[in-house]
C-alpha cells in the first residue's frame, strides 16, 4: 500500500527550489520587501531568519503508495558574506513527520548549509506501523532476506503492527549553469538510514520497498540532471532525468531506478508561499529483486510557507 520513497525527492525538491534565481529577481517577487546590502537568499529566498513549513504530497503507482511530508522548523543565515559561495547558507532545524496509510513518524531533522553547493542533513524519529487489510499494508515478517514479497505473498489477514526508529544523515551537493535564459541544474544526494522495527529478525521494509533484517543500514543515493527554462518572471519550467538508488547492506539488494521528471515550479503564490512545485515522475526499476522491469509513476506536490510572512521585514 505505501510502498513510496519519496524522502529524497523531498530532499531534491528543497534543494532545487533553493537555486538563485538568474540575474536580479527583485521585481514581482520582492514586491513590499526592502532592498538588502547582502545578496543571500539564505531563509526562503531572503537573508533573514524565516519560521519555514515545507510540504510534500506523494502518489506512486508500481507498487501504489501515498505519504505526506510535513516540516515547520527555524531558518537562520549561516554565513552572511554576499557571493555565490554563501548566498544558500544556513542552519535549519525543526519537527518533521512521515505519515501513510500505514505508518507515521514523528521527528526532528537539523540541515546545515555550509557553502551553497552543500547541504548536510540530519534526522531522528520513532516508527508507528500498523496493518489496514490490503495487501502488502502492515509489517510483514520474512523469513529470510531471499523470500519472495511480491504482492500475491503477503496478505491482508498476515499483516501486523510494529513498532521502531530510523536515523538518517546524509549530504547533497548541487550546481547550476546558466546558458543564455537556460540553466543546467545538476544535484546529488546520498544517505545513509539505520533502522530498527518490530520484534522478528527480517521483515518487509515497505518504504524502501526492498527485504530488511530487525536492524538494518539502507544507503539512498538520488541524482537529478535538469534544465530549467522560465515561462514566466514567477513560472519555471523544469526537466531531465532522475536516477535513484537504494540498497540494503544486509544483504546488498538493490533497488535502482531511472526515468524522467519535469517540474512547474512557481516561484511565489500570495504573500507566505513559495516555490510552489507540481512534479511528475516517469521510469522504470533496471534493477530489483523481484520488480526489474516494473514502471513506476509518481505524482508529488512541493511547496514551502513563511509562517510570519504576516509580519513587516524588520520584525523578521
Amino acid at each position: 500500500m505505501s510502498r513510496l520513497t519519496v524522502m529524497s525527492l523531498l530532499v531534491l525538491g528543497v534543494v532545487l527550489a533553493s537555486f538563485p534565481a538568474q540575474g536580479a529577481v527583485r521585481s514581482a517577487l520582492s514586491e513590499g520587501v526592502e532592498e538588502h546590502a547582502s545578496t543571500g537568499k539564505n531563509c526562503l529566498g531572503e537573508p533573514r531568519p524565516k519560521l519555514a513549513m515545507r510540504q510534500v504530497l506523494g502518489i506512486k503507482w508500481g507498487p501504489w503508495g501515498i505519504e505526506h511530508q510535513l516540516r515547520i522548523g527555524g531558518c537562520v543565515p549561516l554565513v552572511r558574506k554576499p557571493g555565490v559561495l554563501f548566498d544558500h547558507t544556513f542552519i535549519e532545524a525543526g519537527f518533521q513527520a512521515h505519515t501513510s496509510p500505514i505508518y507515521v513518524m514523528p521527528g526532528g531533522y537539523v540541515d546545515i548549509a555550509p557553502l551553497s553547493i552543500l547541504q548536510f542533513h540530519f534526522q531522528f524519529a520513532p516508527v508507528f506501523y500498523w496493518p489496514i487489510g490490503l495487501n502488502g499494508a502492515g509489517y510483514y515478517e520474512l523469513a529470510s532476506y531471499e523470500e519472495d514479497y511480491s504482492a500475491e505473498f503477503l496478505l491482508p489477514g498476515d499483516g501486523a503492527s510494529a513498532l521502531g526508529w530510523y536515523l538518517r544523515t546524509g549530504a547533497t551537493l548541487q550546481a547550476a549553469v546558466s546558458l543564455g535564459p537556460i540553466r543546467l541544474l545538476a544535484t546529488n544526494t546520498f544517505l545513509a538510514e539505520l533502522w530498527e522495527l518490530g520484534e522478528q529478525p527480517f521483515y518487509f521494509h515497505n518504504r524502501n520497498d526492498i527485504p530488511a533484517a530487525k536492524r538494518e543500514w539502507f544507503i539512498d543515493n538520488m541524482t537529478l540532471v535538469m534544465a530549467e527554462i522560465p515561462l514566466h518572471p514567477n513560472l519555471d519550467l523544469r526537466a531531465g532525468i532522475n536516477h535513484q538508488l537504494t540498497m540494503n547492506l544486509g544483504a546488498k539488494q538493490m533497488s535502482n531506478f531511472f526515468g524522467g521528471v519535469t517540474m512547474f515550479r512557481f516561484k511565489k503564490l500570495g504573500r507566505a508561499i513559495r516555490d510552489f512545485t507540481p512534479l511528475v515522475r516517469l521510469g522504470g526499476r533496471s534493477r530489483h529483486p523481484v520488480r526489474e522491469g516494473d514502471f513506476t509513476f509518481l505524482v508529488a506536490v512541493i511547496f514551502s510557507a513563511d509562517l510570519l510572512a504576516h509580519r513587516s521585514p524588520k520584525l523578521q
